[in-house]
């Protein structure tokens, strides 16, 4: 029943006001209807399986005996219901949505003195708002439109009014068109593919030649973002992005934020893998100024992968007690069913960057890590401690139950495969040299360096220095 995929996904809060909805004759008027919907209420979600037998049409209708059928129609007048209260209560959370038809209810009906009254609060508002993403000027348009349409139905619209409505439009399709290219061309990096950006040439060549539009948080933004995606070698782009990012986090909501971040952040790691060590700092900088931020929160919580993220960026320039004060703090953060595994994991990271291995073995040795790179990280992180320390049984143990484990894991890509397979290869090679034959070890280390994936190259180096 297609009512159920809907019914799985409410909270408390939608049962409680679903069942008001069902109630009003405004938005139901079948009593069958309330008779299957509070049967759903109390069955859900612990007693699904019943609820899809045969017999449902007897258990909710037993006197009226309906057939399925019947059950059918009754349950699609639900699902009906279901869907309009859904869209309901999206708009009750959206003032601005609800101001917006507000103020086109007025002009339909012809109430002018409401409408110029309505009409001038939400101009204040919206001026006096700090917000100033695509969306403010997608509104500001809309606004003007209405404005516009009101003339025209009184007879007295003028140029002007066109002009600036006009003018409006340009702001917000290029803000948004903007916004909309960077998503598609981060997607083109990820899937590789090529894509039809429309009209974007002529938005860049507009925006090039109207210099003054780079003074619009919204435009700007996306503008030196979009360049830094397609440009990925150019540094001058993303310097301009990230001095309009204190910007952006004056006039852009939280959820907008973050996906800017982790645009400047990801061209950060492109540089970063090509070995550009000095972008180190800049991807730091962005996440310290994020935490300030809070972008990297989603309902209070941060991901796993975004916390290993920021511990990793922090221990790669030996900022140590920064990095332990971050892992204290944002512990609680974490999911509660990843909580454990991924505080572990980064604790023991901390500790095997300091040289403490007598407090990093035990932490990898007691978790198994339930994602593959973390496993892998995990094991390469004892490899490296078991080799330092001189424990040879614990090492060709771990070596042998590695290379079994890159064979066993389908899901791995080839490219993360590989890079500790060679590690595997190299350091096995690194175990049998012989302790005084320099020439050995040095053609061994131009070996790791001209090998372009090797998981912990870095430090097959430092033990081959």
């Amino acid at each position: 029943m297609k009512i159920l995929d809907l019914f799985r996904h409410f909270t408390k809060s939608d049962w409680h006001w679903m069942s008001k909805f069902v109630a009003s004759p405004v938005h139901n008027q079948h009593s069958t209807v309330s008779r299957l919907f509070a049967f759903f209420r109390k069955k859900l979600p612990e007693q699904e399986e019943g609820i899809l037998s045969e017999n449902l049409s007897k258990i909710i209708f037993e006197k009226e005996a309906l057939g399925p059928a019947k059950l059918h129609h009754v349950s699609n007048y639900l699902l009906r219901v279901t869907q309009d209260y859904l869209a309901w209560d999206e708009w009750a959370q959206d003032e601005q949505a609800k101001s917006y038809y507000l103020l086109r209810a007025c002009r339909r009906r012809g109430l002018d003195k409401p409408f110029r009254s309505h009409l001038a609060r939400l101009q204040r508002l919206t001026d006096n708002h700090t917000q100033r993403n695509p969306e403010h000027y997608r509104f500001r348009y809309t606004l003007a439109l209405e404005e516009y349409q009101h003339s025209m139905q009184a007879g007295r619209s003028d140029l002007g009014q066109a002009q600036a409505l006009s003018e409006l439009h340009d702001l917000a399709f290029v803000a948004e068109k903007l916004k909309n290219a960077c998503i598609l061309r981060s997607r083109q990096r990820v899937r590789q593919r090529d894509a039809d950006a429309g009209l974007l040439s002529a938005v860049l060549d507009l925006v090039h030649r109207r210099p003054a539009l780079l003074e619009i948080p919204a435009i700007a933004v996306y503008y030196f973002g979009y360049l830094a995606l397609d440009e990925p070698e150019t540094d001058d782009h993303f310097f301009a992005l990230k001095t309009r990012l204190p910007q952006a986090a004056r006039h852009f909501p939280t959820h907008e934020l973050r996906d800017i971040y982790l645009l400047a952040i990801n061209f950060c790691i492109h540089r970063i893998n090509l070995r550009q060590e000095n972008y180190l700092r800049e991807v730091f900088d962005l996440y310290r100024s994020g935490l300030e931020q809070d972008v990297f929160l989603e309902n209070g919580q941060v991901s796993r992968f975004t916390y290993t993220n920021i511990a990793l960026a922090a221990l790669r320039l030996h900022e140590f007690e920064w990095t332990y004060q971050f892992l204290q703090d944002f512990r609680d953060k974490l999911p509660e069913t990843q909580r454990a595994g991924a505080y572990a994991f980064n604790l023991a990271r901390f500790y095997c960057e300091r040289g403490d291995y007598d407090r990093a073995m035990p932490l990898l040795q007691a978790m198994d890590f339930d994602d593959v790179l973390h496993n892998l990280t995990a094991k390469a992180m004892l490899l490296r401690m078991y080799y330092e320390t001189g424990a040879d049984n614990a090492l060709e143990s771990l070596l042998l139950s590695l290379d079994a484990y890159l064979r066993r894991k389908s899901q791995l890509g080839e490219q993360q495969r590989t890079a500790y397979q060679n590690t595997i290869r190299l350091l096995r090679r690194l175990i049998a040299l012989p302790a005084a034959d320099a020439d050995a070890r040095r053609h061994l280390r131009l070996e790791v360096q001209e090998t372009l994936l090797v998981a912990e190259k870095d430090w097959l180096l430092r033990m081959l220095a």
